[in-house]
């Protein structure tokens, strides 16, 4: 291999490289502004000024400032799905994986405070562009919980005879207006685990 094609290849590596910190830069500054401003509040320059980056790079790495709250989203989803897994995955009974997963919630959006509510307002800005075809983060989070449900059926620990694609979007919608009732009520937050975990177990077990 020749010395030319060797330093291409290292040029190409620093290059991607530094492509991939500097999407990482604005992003970081992206969900920070979108929290502290909300997504109408903030330009795209706003987040090239707070990346330390020049405006023009932006739009090197996205289409439009709608593009980068949609990733924004997407990286927000990706790290609750992995806090939820990693507390979950050992439990052996419907009651403590629900436990389990609503706590690993909580202790995600206390850990990210606004982040949570902040990606909740995808839907709106799905609305707003695109050709309607993005599931919001909700949804996607509703058949996940689908999936799960459907996996533990196939365990005998829930009911078999439920539309899993729905019920899904039934407890992601219940959990989303709990735990903004409770806040805003001041409810303990063992209280709300406690009481939705009751509701959803009792509701989804095989009946005996």
């Amino acid at each position: 291999m020749s010395e030319v094609s060797v330093a291409g290849q290292h040029g190409s590596a620093r290059g991607a490289k530094r492509r991939l910190e500097s999407r990482k830069r604005l992003l970081a500054a992206a969900r920070k502004l979108f929290v502290a401003r909300g997504y109408h509040a903030t330009r795209p320059q706003d987040i090239s000024k707070a990346a330390g980056l020049g405006h023009g790079t932006f739009y090197l790495h996205f289409k439009d400032k709608r593009e980068c709250f949609l990733a924004f989203v997407e990286e927000a989803r990706a790290e609750l799905d992995a806090a939820v897994i990693a507390r979950a995955s050992s439990t052996r009974t419907l009651p403590q994986m629900v436990e389990a997963a609503l706590t690993a919630i909580y202790d995600y959006a206390e850990q990210n405070p606004g982040v949570l509510p902040t990606a909740m307002t995808d839907e709106a800005v799905i609305a707003s562009g695109g050709d309607g075809s993005e599931d919001t983060l909700i949804q996607r989070w509703g058949e996940e919980w689908g999936e799960l449900l459907r996996t533990q059926a196939k365990d005998g620990l829930v009911a078999k005879d439920f539309d899993f694609s729905i019920v899904g979007q039934a407890i992601v919608g219940a959990i989303h207006q709990a735990s903004s009732y409770s806040f805003r009520r001041g409810r303990s937050r063992s209280s709300v685990v406690k009481a939705l975990s009751q509701f959803i177990v009792r509701a989804l077990s095989p009946k005996i």
